[in-house]
């Protein structure tokens, strides 16, 4: 098991940290300087570095949580259910459970909306400054009831399946306590990862310790890059590097902080997986367009149908769309120029400048993704409802 992955004990300077890894995508572990002062890395474990299972249940344990079943494989995941913290956390004490690995849990947001009389009015964390230039979280917790900020909490031995991070975007995640392995596949290596025929439709691999090779014929030339993360450090891969399909085992009971993010650095990559996202849903609903032309009185007036079809899937498949990711995108440049638009200062306040690549390169980057989108064949600037708008507004921004 070979690490090949840099490890950083100090905390970096934005600039450095966009320098050495933002800008060429590259995964690096971060150690506790850069959590020292989060109030979970105090209360969530005890001395001896165990997770605190009572100061957890008594503060938090009435949220309901998304719980996976780890012995359990459904598709590309595990069977999920809804249950309360409290009643996981007692299962987990008296020794059943064990393959129950609660996921996704939105908490920070809970109790910012939500706050309990039980649970402390004082945040449990504060994101790290070299992680702050967040498009992401910054739209979503606008304009949505949704974001990308989760805890997970695990027993020993749960486990994430192969997978890429929503969006192809960048993730950071830190342990609180305990220990996890993560096996990290660079993006050359996608190709080994496919079950033979499954091609098409990016049919990846399970669970790496455990792979059929008459399945995966090409999974044992995959190097991946095997990295074990401690209690207290964080680990960037795109901290997830963007496109990296990596999988994630909890080697003891583990409770960790995560973020989904992106900004410009990334844009290019997560444009293009919208992209081929679009293609792959054309290419599985080709039938259901076969039928639109069949069935339209006007020549080409079936497009727009068509598209909005796609679109839906799209967004049900992936968690958004067109219409979603360039308001994102108008969000984000926005704020950039300092325009007036929409914050949630409670839940993600502005970024200082100090904390973003150069306006030139931000500008650069959306203007690129822009010239692309407006050329597609599909005309989905057009065809979508208000897109065209959006795309409009951003333009004026940009040739400002």
């Amino acid at each position: 098991m070979e690490e090949n992955c840099a490890r950083v004990d100090e905390v970096p300077f934005y600039k450095t940290f966009l320098g050495d890894f933002l800008l060429p995508n590259k995964p690096v572990i971060l150690g506790p300087s850069l959590i020292e002062s989060w109030r979970a890395y105090k209360d969530w474990k005890r001395e001896d570095g165990s997770i605190n299972w009572h100061t957890l249940k008594s503060e938090y344990g009435h949220f309901e949580v998304t719980v996976a079943d780890c012995s359990t494989h459904e598709f590309s995941d595990q069977h999920r259910e809804q249950m309360l913290f409290r009643d996981v956390v007692a299962l987990w004490q008296e020794g059943k459970g064990q393959t129950l690995y609660v996921k996704d849990w939105h908490l920070a947001r809970n109790l910012t909306t939500n706050q309990s009389p039980s649970a402390s009015r004082e945040a449990f964390y504060a994101t790290p400054d070299i992680f702050r230039d967040d498009w992401m979280n910054a739209y979503y917790s606008a304009h949505t009831q949704d974001d990308f900020r989760f805890v997970y909490v695990g027993a020993a031995g749960t486990f994430t399946p192969l997978h890429r991070d929503v969006y192809t975007s960048y993730s950071w995640s830190t342990n609180i306590a305990g220990c996890k392995r993560w096996w990290l596949f660079p993006p050359e290596q996608t190709p080994f990862l496919f079950r033979k025929g499954g091609e098409e439709h990016l049919e990846t691999a399970f669970d790496v310790r455990d792979v059929d090779p008459e399945s995966y014929p090409l999974f044992e030339r995959a190097r991946p890059i095997v990295v074990e993360q401690g209690s207290g450090e964080t680990i960037f891969v795109q901290v997830l590097p963007s496109g990296w399909y990596h999988q994630v085992e909890n080697i003891t009971d583990c409770i960790s902080i995560n973020h989904n993010w992106c900004n410009a650095v990334n844009l290019p990559l997560l444009y293009n997986s919208m992209c081929a996202k679009v293609l792959e849903v054309e290419c599985a609903l080709d039938d259901v367009r076969e039928l639109l032309v069949q069935s339209s009185a006007i020549p080409e007036g079936w497009h727009q149908e068509w598209i909005a079809i796609v679109q839906d899937v799209v967004e049900k498949d992936a968690g958004w769309n067109w219409s979603t990711f360039w308001k994102m995108v108008h969000h984000a440049l926005a704020l950039a120029r300092e325009k007036p638009c929409a914050v949630n200062e409670d839940l993600w306040p502005r970024t200082p400048t100090y904390l973003t690549p150069p306006l030139d390169f931000i500008v650069d980057r959306i203007r690129r993704c822009c010239q692309d989108f407006i050329v597609r064949s599909q005309r989905e600037h057009i065809l979508i409802s208000g897109l065209g708008q959006v795309l409009t507004d951003i333009q004026l921004i940009l040739d400002e």
